[in-house]
């Protein structure tokens, strides 16, 4: 029997969905998001600390500006990481070699999570070490 004449036929390959990659503005925050994570960072350990941590838990006292710079940067942080995933996880449908504009706005995500790995490594490992304003 021919392959032609076989009750069977093969069932064709549904084509992949092309999905559209993120607008290029997205890529473009990627790189400054994480270089805003990584200069927070740094200025956790400029400004000035709590004196009393117990009095500002129990809210007798407002908080320290070092404890307002950790939060903001903890959450720019995941702003900065989950820009740039979004930028990277649009390209995986794209045809490759991927065309200049797609490879640039790529360049830009994976910048914008190396700089926030950078701010993330510093600000908890100087956190567990020094504490939010680096008084012991």
């Amino acid at each position: 029997m021919s392959p032609d004449k076989l009750p069977l036929k093969p069932v064709a390959d549904k084509p992949k969905k092309e999905r559209n990659p993120a607008p290029a503005w997205v890529a473009l925050a990627s790189p400054w998001l994480g270089l805003l994570t990584l200069i927070l960072s740094i200025v956790i350990f400029i400004v000035p600390g709590s004196r009393d941590p117990r009095a500002e838990l129990t809210h007798a006292r407002p908080y320290s500006a070092a404890d307002w710079v950790l939060m903001i940067a903890d959450y720019t942080s995941v702003v900065a990481v989950f820009v740039g995933i979004v930028v990277i996880w649009q390209m995986r449908t794209q045809p490759r070699p991927l065309a200049a504009p797609l490879a640039a706005q790529r360049m830009q995500a994976i910048v914008g999570l190396v700089l926030a790995g950078i701010g993330i490594a510093i600000i908890y490992m100087g956190v567990a070490l020094r504490g939010p304003g680096g008084h012991v």
